[in-house]
């Protein structure tokens, strides 16, 4: 109970930080977010600095930001003039999701699958997905979704090149958000199974003579899962927000697109919305990654 009430101090701590780190980043970024490719009378100019307190002293913004927070007031776009924050946040964020969930989902099973072949697999098998994995986790997700364009969409006419109408759409946005983090999840589940053949758990198994299914099962896969477990949470986090890149390559009207927009408009209140959005996914979910592993190994909850 202590080490859970801890985990979730530091987490309100977290999102106090990134609030703040953010918050100065958007203001001391140069520029001014009613300038960009408008030229506004000095009256306008000061009139919407007055009515967003950008005219106020920073301590007084970072208080009136916070405080708004705080109650659930996430403020309005500047982009969007009128539009709520937590508008824009829940139109866009059942796509990603949806996208996010979708990669996940795809990147767990090929990881596992291709980790459980390295590991137990024939040696010419192992090796050869030895150096598959290494390749595709260095593989820019960019780079694969611009191939995957140009094979499959524009010369293949086999699926939709951008846009988010229908379960064609999310093809090939999956596979080049879900291709490297499974390329990793497969190297990490490998060398654990590795780490549990040579453990006495596993030595003893074979001592007794149990059975190949029941042994690799129980005694060799299952302990092994918990180093998969722990990455789950940063994992999902970043999936269930979606890809900055991917969703921007594709045109997909995501919370990653939103953000990226949203910086290149200096539109304050959308820029802080999303990344504390972002930082509450990504704790919680590291926070269930935690009770994951604390479940499957024992040996996680004698720490």
């Amino acid at each position: 109970m202590r080490r859970m009430l801890s985990r979730i101090f530091s987490s309100f701590l977290l999102l106090w930080a990134v609030f703040t780190l953010t918050f100065l980043l958007t203001r001391f970024a140069p520029g001014n977010p009613f300038a960009q490719g408008r030229h506004l009378p000095p009256e306008v100019m000061a009139n919407l600095m007055k009515v967003y307190h950008l005219d106020q002293p920073l301590w007084v913004q970072y208080l009136l930001t916070l405080r708004q927070t705080l109650e659930g007031n996430l403020g309005v776009s500047y982009k969007a003039t009128g539009i709520p924050v937590s508008e824009i946040l829940l139109q866009t964020l059942p796509v990603s999701l949806t996208l996010g969930s979708a990669a996940l989902i795809v990147s767990v099973i090929l990881g596992l699958a291709g980790g459980l072949l390295i590991g137990v697999g024939y040696p010419i098998l192992s090796r050869t997905l030895r150096w598959t994995t290494t390749l595709l986790v260095g593989l820019p997700s960019f780079l694969l979704a611009a191939v995957l364009i140009d094979l499959l969409a524009l010369r293949g006419g086999l699926f939709p090149v951008a846009l988010w109408e229908g379960w064609r759409s999310a093809v090939l946005p999956v596979i080049a958000l879900s291709v490297a983090p499974a390329g990793y999840l497969a190297r990490v589940f490998a060398a654990s199974m590795e780490e549990t053949l040579e453990s006495p758990f596993y030595r003893t198994a074979v001592a007794k003579g149990l059975g190949p299914f029941r042994r690799i099962t129980f005694h060799l896969v299952l302990p092994s899962l918990n180093a998969v477990l722990s990455l789950l949470g940063p994992l999902a986090a970043a999936f269930l927000t979606g890809s900055f890149v991917v969703e921007t390559v594709f045109a997909i009207p995501g919370m990653g697109r939103v953000f990226v927009l949203s910086v290149m408009n200096r539109d304050y209140p959308l820029i802080m919305g999303t990344t504390l959005v972002y930082t509450v996914f990504l704790t919680v979910a590291v926070l269930l990654g935690d009770v994951l592993s604390e479940a499957v190994d024992p040996r996680v909850r004698a720490v």
